[in-house]
Order: C-alpha cells, then sequence, then structure tokens
C-alpha cells in the first residue's frame, strides 16, 4: 500500500474531516480542486462496534475519490484495534485517530480531545492502531494545541517512538475550539519533537493565511476545513499561490455554476434525503451576493434540484437587471 502522506509533494494540502460536511458530494466538488487527500466524516469506533448503520453509510466511498483516509473516534483501544481492521479491509488508503475533536457529544464519552488527559491511553490507542492494520498501512493523528493543562508537546514527546506517519496540529485548545488567533508556535515546536509529518490546521481559511503558516511554521502540509464553506476551490488557490504568487478568484456567474454543481453530485449522490445537509452549504455559496437572506431563506427548504435551479436562475436575473 502506498503511503500519501509520504509519497505527495509538500505541501501537502487537504480538506479535513467535519462531521455532517464532508460527504461524498461536498468530498467529490473539493477535489476537482485539488485536494491532495480525502476524508470521510469521522467515524465513530462504538458505533462500527455495534453495526450501526450510519456509520456504514459514512464509510462509503469512490475510487476516483483516493487517496482517501477514514478517522475514528472513541475512547477504548480494543474498539479502536477492532475498527482499524474493519477500514483495512474497506481498502482505505489510511486510518487517522481523533485526538482534536471539541465537540460536545464526542467529548462526553472520553473521545477526541479528551484523550490529552490521559497520554497513556493515547499511547495505547495508537500503539492498537497500528497492530490492527500493519506496517503497509499508513496511520496518523490529528490534535490540538491543549486540553486543560495538557500541551501538545507533552502528546508529541509520548508518541515520537511510534512509526507513526503524520500528526495534524489544530492551533487552538479545546476551550474556545474557534475562537482567537491560532498558535502556530506549538505546530513550529512539534516539528523538532516528532521524526513524522507534522501539519497544521486552523490558520488556511485563505492562500495568505495559508502561506504564511507554513513559512512560519516550517510545517509539512495544511488541513483547511471551514474556510472551504462555499469556497470549495480554497485548496487550489492555495496551491496556486504558493506557486505563482497569485490565484484565481471566481466571478459571482462562477460560483453559481459551482453552486449549481454541487447540488447536481447531492442529488447523484446522496441517497437518503439528499437536500438535507446540501441546505446549508447551498446558502454559502451566496454570501456577499445582493438580498442574500432572501435567497437563503428559500435555500433552506428546498427538496429538488429543480427548485434549486430556479432559485439559481432567479438569482441570475436579478444580478443582470443590477
Amino acid at each position: 500500500m502506498k503511503n500519501p502522506w509520504l509519497d505527495l509533494p509538500k505541501p501537502v494540502v487537504w480538506l479535513a474531516p467535519m462531521s455532517g460536511i464532508t460527504n461524498l458530494a461536498y468530498r467529490l466538488m473539493v477535489k476537482q480542486f485539488a485536494s491532495d487527500i480525502l476524508f470521510p466524516e469521522f467515524v465513530s469506533i462504538d458505533a462500527m462496534h455495534y453495526g450501526a448503520e450510519k456509520s456504514d453509510q459514512l464509510l462509503v466511498y469512490q475510487d476516483n475519490e483516493r487517496p482517501i483516509i477514514a478517522q475514528l473516534f472513541g475512547a477504548d483501544p480494543d474498539l479502536f484495534h477492532e475498527a482499524a481492521i474493519k477500514i483495512k479491509q474497506l481498502g482505505f488508503d489510511g486510518v487517522d485517530i481523533n485526538f482534536g475533536c471539541p465537540a460536545p457529544k464526542v467529548a462526553k464519552n472520553g473521545g477526541g480531545c479528551t484523550l490529552l488527559s490521559d497520554l497513556d491511553k493515547c499511547r495505547a490507542i495508537i500503539e492498537a492502531v497500528i497492530d490492527a492494520v500493519g506496517q503497509d498501512m499508513p496511520v496518523s493523528v490529528k490534535t490540538r494545541v491543549s486540553y486543560k493543562s495538557v500541551h501538545v508537546r507533552d502528546f508529541c514527546k509520548k508518541i515520537s517512538d511510534l512509526p507513526l506517519s503524520n500528526i495534524t496540529i489544530h492551533g487552538r485548545p479545546f476551550e474556545k475550539p474557534y475562537e482567537g488567533a491560532a498558535d502556530l508556535d506549538c505546530i513550529k515546536e512539534a516539528k523538532q519533537l516528532v521524526p513524522f509529518l507534522v501539519c497544521a490546521s486552523g490558520h488556511g481559511h485563505t492562500p495568505e493565511a495559508a502561506k504564511y503558516t507554513l513559512d512560519y511554521t516550517g510545517c509539512d502540509g495544511i488541513a483547511v476545513a471551514r474556510g472551504t464553506f462555499g469556497k470549495p476551490w480554497l485548496i487550489k488557490q492555495i496551491k496556486d499561490y504558493l506557486t505563482t504568487g497569485q490565484y484565481w478568484q471566481p466571478t459571482q456567474s462562477e460560483i453559481l455554476n459551482v453552486m449549481l454543481q454541487h447540488a447536481r453530485l447531492a442529488a447523484e449522490s446522496e441517497v437518503d434525503k439528499p437536500f438535507v445537509e446540501i441546505r446549508k452549504v447551498l446558502g454559502w455559496y451566496i454570501r456577499g451576493i445582493p438580498n442574500a437572506a432572501q435567497y437563503r431563506a428559500q435555500l433552506v427548504r428546498v427538496n429538488s434540484l429543480e427548485e434549486v435551479e430556479v432559485i439559481v436562475g432567479e438569482i441570475r436575473n436579478n444580478l443582470l437587471s443590477n
């Protein structure tokens, strides 16, 4: 099995997994704009253990998404071992362990970022996953700068001798997961503490921010997440900016074209209520256009591609008349 972390040109730039966001349609949309790696929504090891249909659905992918890596969350090393075996059987290109999620539904069960409170358990989980998949499947981890008094440097020191491929560090703490500036110093420090790749998260919302993050930390790549909301082309912009110092900005007409394509992908790929999850996503595309609130109110109620096409037609006509 190839190792996407090692084989891809650096810096690696990719779409991070997001619950309720990175479904098949969203991934395919971002893939066409040059995401190096894709992740489905992160999956509960407990749900996998009990055979939850939802977890099976989340792990459906297409071969044209490769390289694609599954991210697992939970708190039990034995269940991580069991889940990692299934991930390998499903043919994923790697498995990633979530030590960074701040969501209450994850944290209350001892998973995600709260695992940092027990570094011995963190190590046991990683060892269980490595044991499950063997040396031929890359294992990586995602975490945050801190959880309460535990800093990511403590985590790095605890796991530095393990055969991991990558650690991605979000520069905001558990307590303020999306507020304030990201701490880039912790990522810079991690580069000196571990022998495997170190990638950044939390400060890649624009091409300029991504370049600054890479330059300042010396890290090997960057994960983008919320910055892609309404801008699935962000990764292409980042790559172009890193290469040429310039990047393409889509016109309002081009944005509407991408929005329609995203709606079509949702209609084709999401079997169960395709327009439930896409509603909020469509609203992100129209930020900044005249009467956006009015159109957003219509988009949050759509149930079919035809309804989306009608609304986009109205938007185009109004833009032309202004």
